[in-house]
């Protein structure tokens, strides 16, 4: 570790004070450590290649991020900033290892904390201030001027299509071997229950009826940082996904993070459910923060996205399962089984409660 710190940071200053690096965060995807010296802190990850094959497009993004918000002015009445790429020595903005690992090292931003539960309504609004900033700073960044680094990520289409090639090869032979032919079932009737409109959003790409933007792709609420004494949101992290995209699959993103209480891995299905106080919380946050971004159309498919981007995220989380757990970190050999339950079960409350979110979103 020693040696890939040194990559990011003067020499004479480790020599010095021996470097303090502890695990940070609980991320599903990159390996993330906080690198303290002497002078400095910093946030060293190492990028999970499996998941990210083109570093190089990653870090352009990542790169043309960092000019993007250096070039803005803070003109919001809280605490806001950005993770932002730091070179390494010789002013490459990331480095390889004698094994071919890929590390960065992006800004750490000090005296913050995460949910990774929203608890409190003041927390589901700021996560949806914080995403709805975020919008606002990126609108004027033209979606074409960054990279896909994750081509077909949110495409709900490709994806069933992956399940249907994975199903077809490891479904049964799982269910054999882990006694889960009844979870197996169910995900599978509910998966196919559910094909009908899948397209829903893509369509509306499409036929020009739902423009593309410049999204985060993964903002969840544990990716939102908050002042470690206001409690007010700092800055929005985790920007690998960031890139072209719907801003629909943002917003229903982080409503399906913060309004399931109960979280990603609820012990009991049956309690898991939309809140609808936080969603009303999250809603009213990010028209704050994004200001006049949304159409009325927009605002129309809020329902949709929520509901699709829940979908999504189960079906992803059973491929993974079929596939022998090869994408997103897991502590046991079951845990993206039951995760894709507990998404399933979400959309299902989602789905029960369809009148009563448009009729938030519309307000």
């Amino acid at each position: 570790m020693q040696e890939i710190i040194a990559q990011f940071c003067d020499t004479s200053s480790l020599a010095a004070v021996e470097p303090v690096v502890t695990v940070l965060g609980v991320g599903n995807i990159n390996d993330t450590w906080l690198v303290r010296t002497g002078e400095l802190s910093f946030v060293l990850q190492r990028l999970n290649l499996q998941v990210f094959p083109r570093p190089h497009l990653v870090m352009a993004n990542l790169a043309t991020l960092s000019q993007h918000f250096q070039a803005k002015v803070n003109s919001c009445d809280q605490r806001w900033e950005h993770c932002l790429l730091l070179p390494t020595t010789t002013g490459a903005p990331f480095y390889t290892d004698h094994q071919g690992e890929v590390w960065r090292a992006v800004s750490h931003i000090d005296r913050t904390i995460t949910h990774q539960t929203i608890t409190a309504s003041a927390q589901a609004r700021q996560v949806g201030w914080a995403l709805g900033h975020f919008h606002h700073l990126l609108a004027d960044l033209p979606a074409q001027d960054l990279h896909e680094t994750l081509p077909g990520f949110h495409i709900l289409p490709c994806y069933l299509d992956h399940f249907d090639r994975v199903w077809s090869g490891a479904a049964m032979k799982s269910g054999h071997k882990t006694g889960r032919e009844s979870s197996l079932r169910f995900c599978f009737d509910f998966i196919t229950a559910r094909r009908s409109g899948a397209d829903l959003l893509e369509r509306a790409r499409y036929e020009g009826r739902v423009k593309v933007q410049t999204i985060h792709g993964d903002p969840k609420a544990g990716n939102v940082l908050f002042d470690v004494a206001s409690d007010l949101a700092v800055s929005l992290i985790d920007l690998d996904t960031v890139g072209p995209g719907l801003i629909h699959y943002d917003i229903g993103d982080c409503l399906r993070s913060c309004c399931n209480v109960s979280g990603e891995v609820a012990a009991d299905l049956s309690q898991v459910l939309f809140d609808m106080d936080m969603c009303r919380e999250v809603l009213a946050g990010y028209f704050s923060g994004a200001g006049t971004l949304l159409s009325a159309y927009d605002r129309q498919l809020m329902f949709q996205a929520v509901r699709l981007i829940a979908f999504e995220l189960g079906l992803r989380f059973f491929i993974d399962y079929l596939a022998g757990n090869c994408y997103f970190k897991v502590l046991h050999e079951e845990e993206n089984l039951h995760k894709a339950l507990v998404q399933f079960h979400l959309v299902q409350s989602i789905e029960r409660q369809k009148k009563e979110i448009e009729k938030i979103a519309l307000k």
